[in-house]
């Protein structure tokens, strides 16, 4: 018994005569090449502006615009008497439906119904965002929004597949602006 506590007591005495390590923090290295990714999707974009362009030219009807992040779109009635876009956070009194570019219906209007929009500050497509912003009150437009602007890669789980162009069908009908814009 005295062995073995004086065993006990030597291991005791050396794990305390040593000084204490510092621990640090494992770094990770995620080093991924995204090169395929960048290219599957640069070319995603090339197939659906293309797409966009045969539409426009088989259209002689309407006047089309673009703007810089690949959406084309015309206006089916203009308010020239309004002046005022939609800021962040203005409210906005609108309805939309969106169509595929085939024109087959996904959601229509009167299902979606007219709704209240935060400019900004709700979680809707970027594409419905941003053709927001790009129109006054008073104002119907039809915005051809390709796949990333739309709902991506996933699609919304429900109607729209992945990487799917869409066509919007955009109305406003009022905005009424935040508080300190006034």
């Amino acid at each position: 018994m005295k062995y073995f506590f004086g065993f006990f007591v030597m291991i005791f005495l050396y794990s305390c005569a040593r000084e204490p390590q510092p621990r640090f923090p494992v770094r990770y290295n995620y080093r991924k090449d995204y090169s395929a990714s960048i290219y599957f999707n640069k070319k995603l974009f090339n197939l659906e502006q293309k797409l966009f362009d045969s539409i426009i030219r088989a259209d002689s009807l309407h006047h089309y615009a673009h703007n810089q992040m690949g959406m084309h779109y015309y206006f089916l009635k203009r308010n020239d008497s309004a002046d005022y876009y939609p800021v962040k956070g203005d409210e906005v009194r609108m309805e939309y439906g969106i169509f595929y570019i085939e024109n087959d219906t996904i959601y229509l209007p009167e299902e979606i119904g007219v709704i209240n929009y935060r400019v900004d500050k709700e979680e809707y497509f970027a594409g419905l965002r941003e053709a927001v912003k790009m129109m006054k009150e008073g104002e119907e437009a039809v915005f051809y929004i390709p796949s990333y602007l739309g709902y991506g890669l996933l699609g919304d789980a429900d109607r729209i597949p992945g990487n799917t162009p869409l066509k919007l069908h955009l109305k406003i009908h009022k905005i009424i602006p935040k508080k300190d814009t006034l």
